[in-house]
């Protein structure tokens, strides 16, 4: 792999961009690029390769798109690509933290994910029956069984296949199986009540003179019948039903002798009795009133209390099976999902080398609070469980102050940090898999490390620079943040040379790369500020700050340039003339002095606030899309900050309120403008925008000056336009 051509148009933002990444003569190529510009489209893009799926653009839909990757002149095949996206939240609600490659992991997921849909959406069919919630039906499922869901249901199988016509259809499983209702229908003196009334009903039942017969025929079976021969038309088609002496020639006439003998039993003195002494009970207790009530109008389930567990597992079934062509395609579901995770689970047990060695590469490299390892090994192999990783965790306290932590419990668990190690770790495992493969792999690495503290930051750099001592691997490595940029050029040395450090350049509809930053921002500056103005305007907040470090404040140099990044009066006890009257030869003579150097101007006598000024209407006057530097971005913040600062003193009424202003000057004269002209809303808002990106530009850390880099241009352009438009 010594070459990919890229050409690409409306690929999710990217309108056009066409580029070559020569490997010849960088490993690695490192592309800093402001966040909207390219970064997560190009990532994106060729990861639809790896997935072998369509690429589009990301809000124009409609527009044609164009994607063609060549390595070394032949379209990229989809093993060769691999790529890294930024942290996502890791899924630990799925069977997710399965250790296998990228691949397993997804199938696995998707098997579980589609079984979970389909069993919620089964269990929503049922839970009117029951009374309750989802979750809660799966529950009391599983409880009823001592099993999980699944297995429940196999278990019950058969018996739900053998239902012709489920009964009790109507009874409400929450009406009777909840606390209140089973802690009394424990009690012994109402289980004699129910015995005697069960008795009574089994010798009525039984008569000669009724239809029902006892663990025959009873009044459930008699209406099943009826539902049986209503529903397929029995009658209809001029049949008859005998029934001991009588013939029946309608399903209305069937329906009134059932109804007879039902009530010739339920009416029956002795039972109404025994009745009577269960409704008394119930009556009597204040909390059971609404099952006294459902009790009475169910009457025919008072037998069913002698065994509630048989009558608990008998209602389930009946719920179950008025719903059975689902069940039943659920089940198969479950069972040909089961088979595919147990190829799955076996593949990855192959894998579990690896996984040691993942774990092993971590444990090195990065520092996070708690010990990793992988679920007992036992399990794993005997089980036939997937391989998870166990979180243990130690406070130091106490004697129990271990805590392990793994599987679904995770989810809630976990910090977002924590969420972010298992990223870490499945990426790791990506890579050292596909070491194994010996073919040549592109990794398209994109804002890996944008989530992690610095000290996990440098160990992802590592990593990466490990993984380039393989010779199959070749990287390219995106990022939106300057100060990682920074590092990974200077961490990767000369895995990421001159022709592999790029930076992205927008002309019009087209993005092209362009060589990045060739070195380090403060040596350019020092050694150009006397051959190009703008470097030199841009040194003073530098100079400026490295006098403060090493100095401090309470000098005259420091007065002097703090006076050329706000509009100052003159300084009588530091000879320090006023902002507009500095020149640029007492600048210089405090840069040579910092600097040690004995660097010289041709106009010594040029004021500085003019030459900003100067400087900046030539650099709004560059071409819209031509990419602004450092210093351009430093001189045209200072002269947004004096005109915004020269346009509100001129309005305030107190001229002479900031003179005494020791800090954060701007921040204290917008407060002020804003007090004394509150109705002006347009100006406040742009004077507040001022204040806001401004400070950061003028008022950095020598050392960590990234931020400003990570700034667009157009931000800048803008604000300056719309602040000279205030005068």
């Amino acid at each position: 792999m010594d070459k990919i051509d890229l050409h690409l148009e409306n690929c999710y933002g990217i309108k056009k961009l066409i580029h070559s990444f020569d490997f010849t003569k960088s490993p690695a190529h490192l592309v800093y690029a402001p966040n909207g510009v390219m970064k997560s489209s190009l990532a994106r893009t060729l990861e639809d390769i790896a997935n072998e799926k369509d690429t589009k653009d990301r809000i124009f839909t409609e527009r044609i798109n164009h994607r063609d990757v060549k390595v070394d002149a032949r379209d990229i095949d989809k093993e060769e690509i691999f790529v890294i996206q930024r942290m996502k939240e890791a899924d630990f609600k799925e069977a997710s933290t399965i250790l296998a490659n990228e691949d397993l992991k997804k199938k696995y997921d998707e098997i579980n994910s589609t079984l979970n849909k389909s069993k919620n959406d089964y269990i929503k069919q049922i839970k009117d029956c029951f009374g309750l919630r989802n979750q809660q039906v799966e529950t009391e499922i599983s409880n009823t069984y001592k099993k999980d869901l699944f297995s429940s249901f196999e278990s019950i199988e058969t018996q739900v296949n053998e239902i012709i016509e489920p009964i009790y259809a109507g009874i409400k499983y929450n009406e009777i199986f909840n606390d209140k209702v089973l802690k009394f229908l424990g009690n012994s003196d109402f289980k004699t009540k129910i015995k005697d009334y069960i008795t009574t009903y089994d010798k009525l039942v039984n008569k000669n003179d009724t239809l029902f017969m006892k663990g025959t025929f009873n009044h459930y079976n008699a209406d099943t019948v009826t539902k049986a021969l209503k529903d397929n038309k029995f009658f209809k088609a001029k049949h008859k039903v005998k029934i001991k002496e009588s013939e029946i020639e309608t399903v209305e006439e069937l329906e009134e002798l059932i109804n007879t003998e039902k009530e010739k039993v339920l009416t029956d003195p002795e039972l109404a009795s025994k009745f009577n002494a269960i409704d008394k009970s119930l009556n009597s207790n204040a909390d059971l009133r609404k099952f006294r009530n459902y009790v009475e109008q169910n009457q025919e389930i008072i037998k069913e209390f002698i065994n509630l567990e048989n009558f608990r597992k008998k209602l389930i079934a009946n719920y179950i099976a008025s719903n059975k062509e689902e069940f039943n395609v659920l089940l198969k579901l479950y069972r040909d999902t089961n088979e595919q995770r147990k190829i799955i689970i076996e593949e990855a047990k192959k894998e579990q080398d690896d996984w040691k060695n993942v774990l092993e590469i971590f444990k090195r490299r990065f520092t996070v609070p708690f010990k990793l390892k992988i679920k007992n090994q036992e399990d794993v192999i005997l089980k036939e469980e997937p391989a998870s990783l166990i979180f243990e965790y130690s406070d130091g306290v106490g004697p129990d102050n271990t805590k392990e932590l793994g599987g679904p419990e995770l989810y809630d668990s976990l910090s977002t940090g924590e969420q972010r190690v298992f990223y870490l770790l499945n990426i790791i495992f990506q890579i050292e898999t596909r070491r194994r493969l010996g073919i040549n792999q592109l990794v398209v690495v994109d804002d890996i490390a944008d989530s992690f503290d610095y000290k996990n930051k440098y160990a992802i750099i590592e990593y990466l620079k490990d993984v380039l001592e393989e010779p199959t691997f070749k990287m390219i490595i995106l990022t939106h943040n300057f100060d990682f940029y920074k590092t990974v050029k200077s961490r990767l040395g000369a895995k990421i040379n001159y022709q592999g450090n790029w930076k992205t350049l927008k002309n019009g509809d087209e993005l092209s790369l362009v060589i990045g930053e060739k070195k380090d921002v403060f040596p350019t500056l020092r050694n150009n500020f006397d051959t190009c103005d703008v470097t030199f305007i841009a040194c003073i907040p530098f100079v400026r700050n490295l006098i403060e470090f090493s100095i401090g404040k309470d000098n005259n140099s420091y007065y002097l340039l703090t006076s050329l990044l706000h509009l100052k009066p003159e300084i009588t006890d530091r000879s320090i003339t006023q902002t507009k009257d500095i020149t640029k030869q007492e600048v210089f003579d405090i840069f040579n002095s910092v600097f040690a150097t004995t660097k010289s101007t041709d106009t010594p006598d040029k004021k500085v606030y003019e030459l900003v000024f100067e400087k900046s209407n030539e650099i709004i006057a560059m071409p819209q899309d031509d990419s602004l530097d450092i210093k351009n971005k430093i001189c045209l913040s200072l002269a947004i900050r004096l005109i915004a600062e020269e346009y509100m003193l001129s309005k305030i009424t107190d001229a002479n309120f900031h003179t005494h202003i020791q800090n954060k000057q701007t921040g204290q004269i917008v407060d002020k403008f804003r007090k004394e002209f509150p109705g002006e809303t347009e100006e406040i808002s742009v004077l507040d925008r001022v204040n806001l990106m401004t400070a950061e530009n003028i008022h950095f850390n020598s050392f960590m000056y990234e931020p400003l880099m990570d700034l667009t241009d157009d931000h800048l352009r803008n604000l300056f336009n719309d602040v000279k438009n205030l005068n």
